[in-house]
């Protein structure tokens, strides 16, 4: 009421913003699968840590017959974990599944990827190919290098693809104006996925009468290529925005905190992964001062036998065609709200349910939660309730391509709304010994078998005292 009735303006003045660009220490073309890209962020200096933006050129290395290959869904897929280092501590250690957290999260949160930079989809060769089409839909060269197929707006020196959203430290910490002068280097090493997240196609065309209305496909595309792809990464350079603050009320107030607390406290997500072949039950164990959410999925380890009703799904551990998404294919009787796109994913990134009878439960020694086990539909409502806050299931999501491709769950563990607030809530347990368990009832699909993958998501806290001193509490 208050704000309705009166009338003010706030003035902060001396405020001025700037974005610099950062090359990395090292080499900038010719970075392969498994290489690590050094980023130093820019020393006594104030840093808008959500504006750190990754841009690059890439594209498939190899070619030959049987080489049909495609760049992942998401072009931060090519990255498989994400460190943060400040004064040599490691702030964020990360994990080797950083391209399956983002797959995961994206599947029913939205998909947070650059629909212009991004490269959101794999493509092909079809008119009106989807909303990727800055990818060459012949063969995924880099860009610029063949104008035949009409790759003529992008030079070859130009870095076309941005990453421009991060989880753990950069996306999360508070606050996101981080003073850097206040701690030492911040280093930024990113370390690039292998090959197997690409996909290779038989063909690189899909003729649009060979689809059938139960999305199963019948064509050359979605068959396996006879060779193996390979990516490399060329023009890789990285931006910051930096702000500049011309009074001295800012150091005053640092100043005040650092006395009356000796520390500044930088709470921030982080993420501890967990992957092991699942029978039933797969045991998982953290010592953290606040587990808030546990997101689990599962991948599978053989090829699941197809149906008229479901599609065959391959291995994630091996390099393969993309699976075709349910309702997003070029198909009249079964196109999603009439459009016609179509969608695919990776099979490192399909997330399926173990079998039409699977159930769901969390165990934290003898809770289980919920309390009672859930089937899939169950599984569905109960994950979009425990989303972060502001977070909810894409508008497209039907309960076949959830079952069958994003498979995800979600276990909330902290108070409602605590990370809006900087509130750590979450489940403290440095000081008992917790054993968490992710449980399953029911037959899996006709010889198949599975990978569990759990995400533990945890509210850390970097410390910054005087002396550029930093300490981590997980």
């Amino acid at each position: 009421m208050e704000n309705a009735l009166s009338y003010y303006v706030k003035k902060f003045s001396g405020y001025t913003t700037n974005t610099f660009k950062i090359q990395p220490a090292g080499k900038t073309s010719g970075i392969q699968a498994n290489d690590i890209i050094t980023i130093n962020l820019p020393s006594n200096a104030i840093c808008d840590l959500r504006h750190f933006h990754v841009y690059f050129n890439a594209g498939i290395a190899n070619s030959g017959a049987g080489v049909n290959g495609r760049l992942p869904a998401k072009i931060d897929s090519l990255f498989s974990r994400v460190e943060v280092l400040v004064g040599g501590v490691q702030v964020q250690q990360g994990n080797p599944f950083y391209n399956v957290l983002r797959h995961l999260k994206d599947a029913v949160c939205g998909d947070k990827t650059n629909p212009v930079n991004g490269h959101p989809e794999i493509v092909r060769d079809v008119s009106g190919s989807g909303t990727a089409a800055i990818a060459n839909d012949n063969s995924e060269n880099f860009l610029g290098t063949d104008a035949a197929a009409g790759s003529v707006y992008t030079s070859t020196t130009d870095a076309p693809y941005c990453v421009d959203y991060w989880e753990g430290f950069l996306g999360t910490a508070e606050p996101r104006l981080l003073d850097l002068s206040l701690m030492g280097a911040v280093q930024i090493r990113l370390t690039c996925a292998p090959n197997s997240v690409l996909t290779n196609c038989d063909n690189v065309a899909i003729p649009t009468t060979q689809l059938l209305a139960d999305n199963s496909a019948q064509t050359t595309f979605v068959g396996p290529g006879s060779g193996e792809v390979s990516y490399e990464i060329k023009n890789l350079f990285a931006t910051i925005e930096c702000v500049n603050l011309a009074d001295e009320t800012y150091d005053a107030m640092l100043a005040d905190m650092m006395s009356e607390r000796s520390y500044l406290p930088i709470p921030f997500k982080n993420y501890f992964a967990f992957q092991q072949s699942h029978t039933g039950s797969s045991k998982f164990q953290i010592s953290t001062q606040s587990l808030d959410r546990v997101w689990t999925a599962y991948r599978p380890s053989t090829t699941v036998t197809g149906s008229a009703t479901v599609p065959t799904m391959r291995a994630h551990t091996a390099q393969g065609p993309p699976l075709l998404v349910p309702g997003y294919v070029v198909n009249t009787a079964s196109t999603r709200r009439g459009t016609t796109i179509e969608k695919y994913v990776g099979p490192s990134f399909a997330f399926s349910t173990l079998g039409p009878s699977t159930t769901f439960q969390m165990q934290i020694n003898n809770a289980f939660i919920p309390q009672a086990s859930l089937t899939g539909p169950e599984l569905a409502a109960y994950t979009k309730s425990n989303l972060p806050p502001g977070e909810h299931f894409p508008d497209d999501l039907t309960m076949a391509e959830y079952e069958l491709l994003s498979n995800v769950a979600c276990t909330r563990l902290n108070m409602v709304g605590s990370e809006t607030n900087r509130v750590i809530s979450g489940l403290d347990t440095r000081n008992s010994n917790v054993m968490c368990s992710l449980n399953s009832t029911g037959s899996f699909f006709s010889g198949a078998t599975f990978d569990s993958i759990v995400f533990l998501e945890c509210s850390s806290e970097m410390r910054v005292s005087s002396g550029r001193q930093v300490v981590v509490v997980n």
